[in-house]
């Protein structure tokens, strides 16, 4: 059993301010045999002297990420620090953080990194969230998928940092006071924990009933369906892909043995008429367009919140939408914030920020887990 606390600052200029505060959120005479902290935040909030202190006032290990915007039961800000806390007598954490990674590196650090943390467990985890570096030259999809290699599959949760301009040198994800640019911090979680994990991108109603066939592909870039170059076959259905705004168009693809599509951005749109993607685009996988909406948004938000509180699950719940569904939400940016406010309303504590690529797993035809990455999603995990 897992216990949840959450804390929750916006006094990103008055340090002492922010670090009483957070502390008489959280009750330290709680907490059980073993503990760990989860923190979304404003970049600025990396500068100050906050997790120093922090750290040693804290009986264990923090990790997390830079974010557009944070929540809990506290409240909602984009200008924010959200600290969550995990702490249970029967379930164990063990914390790691890799080197910088780059196109080059990052399969051999991530699985060094993952193998360091579950040597220093008592068993195999149960879980694994990771919380991803923004790094302009490697796909999100790939550092996932190293990871998913590196765990033989364990389910895996989390985000790629963001910030509030997404620019690459701000999105920081770090373990304690290490904050290095493009590492990757990771939490084992080992014990008798069954977590469940929650995952709605696009209303049925907003995806095309179209769906075409990858015939070539490589890796995260969509060559061809149905033997058309990408580009020309959405124009031939009467999807605009646009070639200065290409992520405002959603597709789903249909991976084998999936039992939900998986939601992915184009990120840039190639003079051949291939399309660059937010993850993998396999050969021989269908895969549809849908449409973002603001009420789209909304209703997912709903969705997926209400599937969580259907599940039984109520001891903790951790959420990661969409960066892209903050910004297409303006002016009302802070509404799905406000929509989860409502209706968890007390249920149990749970945490939101916003990510820069979603990490949740899927189940497959035969109910396994798969580890995916996603986009325009909002995801969740709860136990």
């Amino acid at each position: 059993m897992i216990q949840m606390m959450t804390a929750f600052t916006t006094e990103v200029d008055e340090v002492d301010d922010a670090l009483t505060g957070l502390l008489e959120q959280i009750d330290l005479t709680a907490l059980r045999k073993n503990s760990v902290g989860l923190i979304t935040c404003h970049f600025d909030f990396t500068s100050t002297s906050l997790f120093t202190q922090l750290r040693e006032k804290l009986p264990f290990d923090i990790i997390g990420m830079t974010t557009l915007a944070s929540a809990n039961r506290h409240g909602s800000s984009m200008y924010a620090l959200s600290l969550t806390v995990l702490t249970s007598d029967d379930v164990s954490f063990q914390t790691q953080v890799t080197a910088p990674l780059d196109a080059e590196n990052y399969h051999g650090e991530i699985t060094a990194a993952y193998n360091r943390a579950a040597e220093k467990l008592p068993g195999p985890p149960a879980m694994v969230l990771g919380f991803f570096p923004y790094v302009n030259t490697l796909s999100g999809a790939f550092m996932v998928s190293s990871l998913d290699s590196a765990c033989g599959g364990v389910p895996v949760w989390g985000s790629l940092a963001t910030n509030i301009d997404v620019s690459f040198e701000r999105c920081h994800a770090f373990l304690n006071n290490e904050q290095g640019l493009n590492v990757l911090a990771m939490l084992l979680v080992h014990g008798p924990m069954d977590p469940g994990f929650f995952v709605v991108a696009i209303p049925r109603q907003k995806i095309r009933e179209n769906r075409g066939m990858i015939t070539k592909s490589s890796g995260c870039v969509l060559y061809e369906i149905n033997g058309i170059p990408a580009l020309e076959y959405f124009d031939s259905i009467g999807v605009v892909i646009l070639k200065d705004s290409p992520i405002v168009t959603p597709l789903l693809v249909y991976y084998e043995g999936a039992s939900e599509p998986v939601a992915l951005g184009v990120y840039m749109v190639g003079d051949d008429g291939s399309l660059n993607c937010g993850g993998e685009m396999p050969q021989g996988a269908m895969i549809a367009a849908g449409e973002i909406s603001p009420e789209g948004i909304l209703s997912t938000a709903g969705e997926c919140v209400n599937r969580l509180l259907k599940s039984g699950k109520k001891d903790g719940a951790l959420m990661l939408p969409c960066v892209t569904r903050y910004v297409m939400l303006s002016p009302n940016q802070n509404s799905e914030m406000e929509r989860v406010a409502e209706m968890m309303n007390g249920a149990m504590p749970y945490m939101l920020g916003y990510s820069g690529g979603e990490v949740c797993p899927v189940r497959d035809e035969s109910g396994k887990w798969q580890n995916h990455f996603h986009n325009y999603t909002f995801s969740a995990c709860a136990f």
